[in-house]
């Protein structure tokens, strides 16, 4: 994989009153690597995704994403402009599509930005610019592209909430890509998945990241899919990291094992 620093944290705190969820974390994510955050429930994995992504305005520290000559101040940026400009999507632990929605329009809202670029802020949509049409049929024709590549195509006018689980997931994941981000946020995909399930979305995160060279960092309990296909683990425990390396060093560290994975027999 490119050593190339897309993501590099530095120092982050988030603080809750006197409650502190984040301490001083700091760590490197690659381009077109998986990066791994692991760690026991209550770690803080899931507030440093909040962090990255705008729902929470750091206590402290620096976010910094750079790529294509461009460096962009996470923590410095409105979360809709995280998304839009520096290139930051995220799934959830619990999957939020628009459930009432088709599985074609939750794939065409998530590209509303260009559309609403395209429009000239909706007055192109109310008079018919072409424009605007071309590109009304160019993000259909991008969200069906990804119906096609995780098997939904024929099911592109079905409500989304009548899939299985596991379709919502693959289709929350492929709403983020949408939206072309230079880094992927998944926020436990494998929740809830059976075993062979769970491989099927391991093998489809990787084929995301060499097919479109898009870096992904990984929230996930399932040491099977973080040790199978993880470039890049980062370990933490109360809030503070404990390891930080491949993943064949992490699993041996006395700190993970003592911490998370349990104590050697």
């Amino acid at each position: 994989m490119s050593q190339q620093a897309l993501l590099s944290v530095e120092n982050l705190s988030m603080r809750f009153g006197g409650v502190v969820a984040v301490d001083g974390v700091s760590f490197v994510a690659y381009a077109r690597d998986i990066t791994a955050i692991i760690g026991p429930n209550g770690a803080g994995k899931t507030t440093v995704f909040n962090c990255l992504t705008g729902f929470y305005r750091p206590s402290s520290g620096r976010l910094v994403l750079a790529q294509d000559g461009k460096t962009f101040q996470l923590e410095r940026l409105q979360g809709f402009r995280i998304a839009r400009d520096a290139g930051v999507t995220r799934t959830f632990q619990n999957v939020r599509l628009f459930a009432g929605m088709t599985v074609l329009e939750n794939l065409v809202v998530a590209q509303h930005a260009t559309l609403t670029r395209a429009s000239f802020y909706n007055l192109g949509g109310l008079i018919g610019l072409k424009s605007y049409r071309a590109a009304e049929r160019a993000a259909i024709e991008k969200a069906r592209e990804w119906l096609d590549l995780i098997g939904l195509a024929d099911r592109a006018d079905e409500a989304a909430g009548n899939l299985p689980y596991g379709a919502q997931r693959r289709l929350e994941i492929v709403r983020a890509m949408c939206t072309d981000p230079r880094l992927l946020c998944v926020d436990e995909p494998a929740a809830g998945l059976n075993p062979h399930e769970s491989a099927e979305l391991a093998r489809f995160l990787v084929s995301i990241r060499d097919r479109f060279g898009v870096a992904i960092l990984l929230i996930e309990h399932d040491m099977s899919v973080v040790m199978g296909i993880s470039d890049h683990v980062i370990v933490l425990n109360y809030g503070q990291k404990i390891a930080d390396g491949p993943p064949r060093e992490v699993r041996r560290d006395p700190a993970v094992i003592k911490a998370y994975l349990g104590e050697e027999e």
